[in-house]
């Protein structure tokens, strides 16, 4: 992306007319740099949001297969926070949160519907000798939770996967976007330096 700089300068005349001519009593003052921006990587954004879901999933594994409730907890909160790590490190803070209150959601639907599933499962059971034990709606409402929340919970995984790399793109795009304002000195018609301010900016 090509950017193009702007700099314009306004000179503060502190001095009345007469005594502009004079040669100036102080050295100029140094113009103060502008600061630059920090750099996005996409890259850098990508890794983070596919190291902490692995991670995430790593550690839920290896908290089910030790009985390690904790850590499988841990790695649950890992695996929905994970992939908008590429957006947090890109500053876009507010789809991070969003994204992963909407993970959590998709995480708990999806929790109902197997909860649904394994009640059914269990009146099937409890009901084989005889009885009233109607389980066809439970299946049924646990089926359709568990598409719902499943789908919804993959989706918002591998869309923040995917973005991640943009999201660094819109960060440097709107630091670029920035102005600064600095104090310098400008030479005048006669010689003499006079204080201005120097705004800069790119778009």
């Amino acid at each position: 992306m090509r950017n193009a700089i702007v700099t314009a300068a306004a000179t503060l005349v502190l001095f009345a007319t007469t005594a502009s001519a004079q040669p100036a009593m102080t050295a100029p003052i140094e113009p103060t740099a502008t600061e630059v921006p920090e750099i996005k990587s996409g890259s850098t954004a990508t890794l983070l949001a596919v190291g902490a879901t692995l991670g995430g999933v790593a550690l839920m594994a290896t908290g089910a297969q030790h009985e390690e409730g904790s850590v499988v907890l841990g790695g649950a909160v890992l695996m929905l926070i994970g992939p908008s790590a590429g957006h947090f490190y890109a500053n876009e803070t507010g789809h991070g949160a969003k994204m992963t209150l909407l993970r959590t959601g998709a995480a708990v639907v999806l929790g109902f519907g197997l909860l649904e599933q394994t009640m059914a499962a269990n009146c099937d059971v409890a009901s084989s000798g005889g009885g009233g034990c109607s389980t066809k709606d439970s299946r049924d409402n646990g089926e359709k939770l568990m598409w719902l929340g499943g789908a919804t919970l993959v989706a918002a995984t591998v869309y923040d996967l995917w973005d991640a790399h943009n999201a660094a793109d819109r960060a440097n795009a709107k630091a670029a976007r920035t102005w600064s304002v600095a104090p310098s000195m400008m030479a005048g018609a006669s010689g003499t330096m006079a204080p201005a301010l120097t705004v800069a900016g790119s778009f």
